[in-house]
């Protein structure tokens, strides 16, 4: 899940209460290269008597394509962590500028200064400038801004100009005391080298759950964890979230707490970290 400290439409606080209103027991927020809402949503979602996990999706890239690494369990005041997010948070602003300077070349008129009001926290992302073009009638939905400019390949699309690998981000990950899952694995294609990931002990699991996962996509991606966990001979980590950033964001109609996580395999997760601490 994200919040307004990435690039989600509701505070840590906020996010919680639709949480424990969904009837969610265990929860973790994984924003986007930043750890600033955990402390507020932690104690937001203990106060409501859910379980809450530390969490964060780091952004990385691997054979031309940008791959989403989730941390669960982090220490999120880790110094090497928080020095790897400020890069990051700097390159994303840098971005930005070139962002707009494409949307502007395309006749749409965004200034920084517009896309700023949407990011409430430190992370400046496309959505924010998605939602800057419905405002001004530039895209009728999000969805229609990322498919028309935004995506991967779009007129306004600019790749960071740095970023970890997959390698690097797992081995930060780690480094600040977590497990590290390849998130929404459908998007890239990169099934053998997720396979590789597994067998060398790197990488802790794999995302199976998520609402862009159809049946077809669980059963490939529950197979290839228990295929790498034959092999390496060591469990294989199973997760699952909603990626909910809002509820119009995405498929449409999606609310929170409609694409859910079989809960052993959350329970095992939050055991796991417990024995860590």
């Amino acid at each position: 899940m994200h919040s307004t400290a990435s690039d989600g439409s509701y505070t840590p606080e906020e996010l919680m209460k639709k949480c424990a209103e969904a009837g969610l027991t265990l929860v973790s927020l994984t924003d986007h290269d930043t750890t600033q809402g955990i402390a507020p949503a932690k104690r937001a979602a203990e106060e409501l008597g859910m379980k809450f996990i530390n969490g964060i999706e780091l952004s990385s890239r691997a054979e031309g394509k940008h791959v989403d690494i989730l941390g669960y369990g982090i220490d999120p005041d880790y110094g090497p962590l928080q020095e790897a997010l400020t890069f990051q948070q700097n390159m994303r602003v840098e971005r930005m500028v070139k962002m707009l300077e494409k949307c502007n070349d395309e006749g749409m008129a965004i200034s920084f200064e517009e896309v700023k009001v949407y990011a409430k926290g430190d992370t400046l992302s496309r959505p924010h400038v998605a939602k800057v073009m419905v405002e001004k009638g530039y895209s009728s939905n999000v969805k229609e801004a990322f498919r028309k400019y935004l995506a991967d390949g779009k007129p306004c699309y600019v790749p960071k100009e740095k970023e970890m690998t997959p390698a690097e981000a797992i081995e930060l990950i780690h480094e600040a005391g977590g497990l590290a899952i390849v998130a929404h694995p459908v998007f890239y294609s990169l099934d053998d080298e997720i396979f590789k990931w597994l067998v060398s002990g790197d990488l802790d699991g794999v995302e199976v759950y998520h609402r862009d996962h159809d049946k077809a996509a669980v059963s490939r991606y529950k197979a290839l964890a228990e295929k790498a966990e034959a092999e390496r001979v060591k469990s294989v980590l199973v997760t699952g979230g909603s990626d909910f950033h809002h509820e119009s964001f995405g498929r449409a109609g999606e609310l929170l707490g409609e694409t859910k996580l079989p809960y052993e395999h959350g329970q095992l997760l939050y055991n796991i970290l417990l024995n860590k601490v």
